[in-house]
């Protein structure tokens, strides 16, 4: 991951120019916080007396059915985003695609560094858009479910993500096969094989298992380094290790990922790569689904929930969220609650030093609360800041003279 430091606006616009950081979305955090994640799951810290977090969908449950008479048709079939504008904990994380609204959410509000709870520097995250697939329609049409569940459950669904998986991967030549082996590893990351076994523990066994016979695979690991020498023929061998060894049929033997032997020829590596990668990620979560231990989700592809402007914020803010899959379960013996969710991992990182200077910048660039937000409260919070700024002049200019 890239690391870059910035103390002026000037210098953060000639960062993005010099390294053609225009293919990214942005999300600015004043506080590292561990990491990035939805504001439904910051309470849980995953130890003894920590292992519980808002109760998403409830919460999401009883918050509709309060103000359901007072919303309209759109405003119900983005329930989700209608819910994050007010304030309600969900799975949903902001990002812009604008490089300085981003610079002013690192900034504004940013705290004094203390060696207990802040950082010196704010942070501003990067994402490749290459990496990104809009799922905003399926979340509309499955009423906002947990998109994990839908997705393992529902064929329909399945055929679709496929479909954008494909096109994503046709729009990315040169990063398929970089992105079906980091699959892979996460298989190995989380000591699972194919079947969901925790058999990647070292021992006879399993020394046979993944032996290669005669060149042939016999262990999902094996394909990894087949597909960085031969892609073609190592797509192929691994196109039907998946369509054999994945126990639930339903993934491999449908009319959207079977394909007879003479079909091969007419279908490229990133077709039949979607078509693995889209296996091997829905056999993935349903092994996580009945594992129920505490896991690595870390994928290369993002989802993202892009609703229409149905507020101001959005719009001005030029906002799109990424959706963070997650599973919730609690322990049957001791009743540990479990959470998993996807990893978001920034391909850059910017950090972000002299805030409080580079706000007064925006602000002579016109970014500030009144142009972000742009409702009464905040429009009052700009004037005071503009006059705060007044004042301070004024009482430098006397200090000089004095």
């Amino acid at each position: 991951m890239e690391e870059h430091t910035i103390s002026t606006v000037s210098q953060y616009l000639e960062l993005i120019r010099e390294n053609d950081y225009y293919h990214f979305i942005f999300r600015g955090q004043n506080e590292a916080y561990g990491g990035i994640q939805a504001s439904g799951f910051r309470p849980y810290k995953g130890g003894w007396f920590t292992d519980t977090f808002y109760d998403i969908e409830g919460m999401k449950k009883e918050y509709y059915n309060k103000v359901i008479r007072k919303l309209s048709l759109d405003e119900r079939q983005h329930f989700l985003a209608f819910c994050q504008h007010h304030g309600l904990p969900t799975n949903v994380v902001d990002f812009t695609r604008s490089p300085l609204v981003a610079l002013f959410f690192a900034c504004n509000g940013k705290k004094q560094p203390d060696k207990n709870e802040t950082d010196a520097y704010a942070e501003i995250y990067l994402i490749d858009k290459n990496r990104l697939i809009d799922i905003t329609d399926l979340l509309v049409k499955y009423n906002n479910q947990n998109f994990i569940e839908v997705l393992v459950e529902n064929v329909d669904v399945q055929k679709e993500i496929l479909m954008k998986i494909e096109q994503l991967f046709l729009e990315n030549k040169g990063k398929s096969i970089h992105w079906i082996n980091n699959l892979i590893d996460c298989y190995e990351n989380n000591r699972l094989d194919i079947y969901g076994d925790s058999s990647l523990d070292t021992d006879e066994d399993d020394e046979l298992d993944s032996e290669e016979i005669s060149g042939e695979c016999y262990s999902l690991l094996d394909f990894k380094d087949k597909i960085k020498n031969d892609a073609t023929k190592a797509l192929n061998e691994l196109y039907i290790y998946v369509l054999n060894e994945i126990e639930d049929e339903t993934i491999t033997h449908n009319d959207y990922y079977y394909l007879e032997d003479w079909e091969y020829g007419y279908h490229c590596n990133e077709s039949i790569g979607a078509k693995i990668y889209t296996a091997l990620l829905i056999n993935l979560l349903q092994i996580f689904i009945n594992i129920k231990e505490r896991i690595d989700i870390r994928l290369d592809i993002y989802f993202t929930y892009q609703p229409p402007e149905l507020f101001d914020r959005i719009a001005s803010q030029k906002g799109l969220f990424i959706y963070q899959p997650y599973l919730y379960d609690v322990e049957d013996v001791y009743k540990y609650g479990i959470l998993n969710y996807q990893s978001i991992i920034p391909d850059i990182t910017i950090k972000v030093e002299n805030y409080d200077n580079i706000l007064k910048e925006l602000n002579f660039l016109g970014v500030n609360l009144e142009s972000i937000y742009g409702d009464f409260d905040n429009i009052a919070k700009s004037i005071k800041f503009n006059n705060d700024l007044l004042l301070l002049k004024r009482q430098e200019s006397r200090s000089h003279h004095s």
